[in-house]
């Protein structure tokens, strides 16, 4: 590998089965402020939206390597954003999340067949359920990232989630929180300030510094295939993602 040496990836799933706190754009903009410091990352997506696969540029395949017989194998490709990888999103993944799998390993199974110097991190893109889909992405993770919007129906089902890891360290004990992350925050909201006090004090599970304004630019970007980094990279969103990134490698989650 040429480059920033690497030894085993930190792998990180990006899961909240409530759907718009802003999960896949966590993992593709977290991807690019990591590939911006020089690493290698893959985005593997296993949310039959398959929204991080067309916002990255790339289209959708047939069947989903992720969970393919064959595993992974060629199918890792070249983004149009340096330095990020993806596996893409299969139009069976739709079909698997209601039928299920044989297994919740197999993701972790495919994952440990990569070579162990070829990526810095792998970033997981859940669906918007605890199905089978998202059990396999915490089965096959090291760290999870909860996005979650300032509001209190987000809240509510935080704590399921939370609740969803712990059992997860059943099959996979080294799963942990990485931390819980406070997108489209409008700091001028007594809303926003009361829910992210409330995280802070009362959650036992560790809370990013970095917090993701709210920003239309955010929102903007994957209509372009961009990230809000390369699509606005002076916006409020772009400075955030790039903060996460920088946290993210500071506190080791990713090295």
């Amino acid at each position: 590998m040429t480059g920033r040496e690497t030894a085993v990836p930190g792998i990180l799933a990006i899961a909240n089965q409530k759907g718009g706190v802003g999960k896949t754009t966590t993992a593709t903009c977290l991807a690019h402020g990591l590939a911006l410091t020089g690493r290698r990352v893959l985005v593997v997506d296993v949310d039959p939206q398959g929204n991080a696969t067309s916002g990255m540029g790339v289209e959708m395949v047939p069947k989903s390597p992720a969970f393919a017989p064959d595993g992974l194998g060629a199918a890792i490709i070249q983004t149009p954003w340096s330095g990020v990888f993806a596996v893409q999103a299969g139009r069976d993944l739709e079909r698997l999340a209601v039928r299920g799998l044989p297994s919740i390993l197999i993701l972790r199974e495919h994952l440990r067949t990569l070579p162990p110097d070829g990526f810095h991190a792998i970033i997981i893109d859940c669906p918007p359920s605890l199905g089978p889909l998202t059990q396999n992405a915490l089965a096959a993770a090291d760290r999870v990232v909860v996005p979650i919007q300032c509001e209190y129906y987000p809240l509510e089902g935080l704590v399921q989630l939370l609740g969803a890891v712990r059992q997860a360290t059943a099959t996979n004990p080294g799963l942990a929180v990485a931390g819980i992350l406070f997108t489209m925050y409008n700091g001028s909201l007594e809303l926003s300030r009361e829910v992210e006090a409330e995280v802070r004090e009362k959650l036992p599970d560790p809370v990013f510094d970095t917090v993701i304004p709210r920003d239309v630019a955010v929102a903007e970007a994957p209509s372009h295939c961009r990230s809000v980094i390369d699509y606005a990279p002076r916006s409020l969103g772009a400075r955030g993602y790039v903060e996460l990134a920088g946290e993210v490698v500071k506190r080791g989650i990713v090295r």
